[in-house]
């Protein structure tokens, strides 16, 4: 093949590259972001992941926001009225601990997770609290316009790089609905410099009942006017054709796209990549254990991501600051948050369990910060990064262990305090992922992570 050496070659060429992707006859699949090694990468990366790595998969599910500790896992009810709040703790399914009065269900599977209640990091700010949850570092000065994309590549992209997928057409990591958060005004859950391979593919909106169809993702769909053999035909030429603008281009954009566009035929020409989202296939009643909403549909298809094989699935049951109470805490947490999460995860902990699938699938339920101590004017509570909960479950893990306290007033953590990045070192152990391997961006080593050591109560 030979390359345009003039304005006008060079013009005719574009043209035709132009015409392969704006036809229609790859609709979909060029615009898949792939999430998935390329082979020369899955040589490199996966020969780092432990064979050995308790946990198979990861399901994350993102409370963005802002959950308050006070009112879930870490109630003080000998506090102040002004601190302790409306909710009145329950007895669990751990002699001695309580939780709050809405998380029945959770409330008798305590023996089956872990609660971390004195879990702390450094920013009360959405955004660069967000970014640290989903990455493991800061982000000073992260705002919803110019710094509202990744500073570090994500947990998920990074697992999706050392881990890759697995199973032929699957990605090795999605987001559930979308790689958005504060109502998709930054987008911390990417890849960065890892690569356009190993960005997240997005599940699309789950219905908000048990009984709606899921429309597929549409990016798992070729237009009618082509065939898998003629689309193959035509990827390979994007291919030849891309070889002039690799010359052309230092960074790793373009082998990103050319990655991109392999994998994304992968996913389309594969039955088991739309199975794996197909929620039809689930049995109506199952659907309904999950809950008649939203957040049950966003975690019964997580189950079924984690059972196809996918290593990493991030759910945000957030559309937009759904868990930022700054206002009606009690009235919001109690009619809606906490009732749907608590049908939610109970299930998805017992769904997983049933297929004997818990063990190798670490769960977690993390937030960005907690929620302040005193209450506000408006009955609610504001931003509180000092000390929140979170919880973990499966995975290789051990359960029913309440890590740490906070102190009388839930202000800070009183015992066993755990950065945030030992939670994210834990995780990554579990799964397989050294947390001193180094990435490099611009020339200069990156770790996994700077800082953050596995929480040995739970190893």
């Amino acid at each position: 093949m030979t390359f345009p050496n003039d304005k006008n070659q060079l013009a005719n060429f574009n043209h035709r590259r132009g015409l392969l992707t704006s036809s229609g006859l790859a609709v979909g699949a060029f615009a898949l972001p792939a999430t998935w090694n390329g082979p020369s990468a899955a040589r490199g990366d996966q020969a780092g992941a432990s064979g050995s790595a308790p946990a198979k998969r990861a399901i994350v599910i993102l409370l963005q926001g802002g959950c308050s500790h006070h009112d879930t896992w870490d109630l003080k009810p000998d506090a102040p009225a002004e601190i302790r709040g409306e909710f009145k703790p329950i007895a669990t399914s751990v002699p001695g601990y309580q939780c709050s009065e809405h998380l029945p269900l959770l409330a008798q599977r305590v023996h089956n997770f872990n609660v971390l209640r004195s879990v702390y990091h450094a920013t009360p700010s959405h955004e660069a609290a967000i970014h640290w949850v989903l990455t493991g570092y800061n982000y000073p000065g992260a705002n919803t316009s110019t710094r509202n994309r990744n500073d570090k590549p994500s947990m998920g992209s990074i697992v999706a790089r050392v881990r890759g997928s697995g199973t032929p057409g699957l990605p090795g990591y999605v987001c559930v609905p979308d790689k958005g958060q504060l109502g998709d005004r930054v987008r911390y859950a990417s890849a960065h410099f890892l690569g356009m391979a190993y960005d997240p593919f997005e599940s699309g909106m789950p219905p908000s009942d048990a009984k709606s169809p899921f429309q597929m993702p549409p990016n798992l769909s070729l237009s009618k006017a082509v065939d898998l053999t003629r689309f193959d035909h035509r990827l390979q030429l994007l291919g030849e054709l891309d070889l002039f603008s690799k010359t052309l281009d230092s960074s790793s954009i373009m082998n990103g796209l050319n990655q991109s566009n392999r994998r994304a035929f992968e996913m389309v020409s594969n039955d088991a990549t739309r199975n794996a989202f197909d929620l039809s296939q689930e049995p109506a009643t199952l659907r309904e254990r999950y809950g008649n909403t939203r957040v049950g549909q966003e975690a019964i298809l997580a189950r079924r991501l984690a059972e196809s094989g996918v290593p990493f699935t991030l759910v945000n049951f957030s559309i937009n600051q759904d868990w930022d109470t700054h206002n009606n805490n009690f009235k919001t947490l109690k009619e809606t948050r906490l009732p749907n999460l608590d049908r939610a995860v109970s299930t998805l902990l017992d769904d997983l369990q049933e297929r004997g699938m818990l063990d190798s699938t670490l769960v977690a339920v993390i937030t960005e910060f907690g929620r302040t101590p005193k209450i506000n004017q408006t009955a609610g509570r504001d931003h509180w990064s000092d000390v929140f909960s979170i919880i973990m479950a499966g995975g290789g893990l051990k359960s029913g262990q309440i890590i740490g306290t906070s102190n009388s007033r839930g202000e800070v953590p009183h015992d066993r305090p755990v950065h945030y990045n030992d939670v994210l070192a834990t995780m990554y152990r579990q799964l397989g992922v050294p947390t001193d391997r180094v990435h490099y961006h611009d020339g200069r080593p990156v770790p996994v992570l700077y800082s953050g050591q596995p929480i040995q109560e739970l190893i």
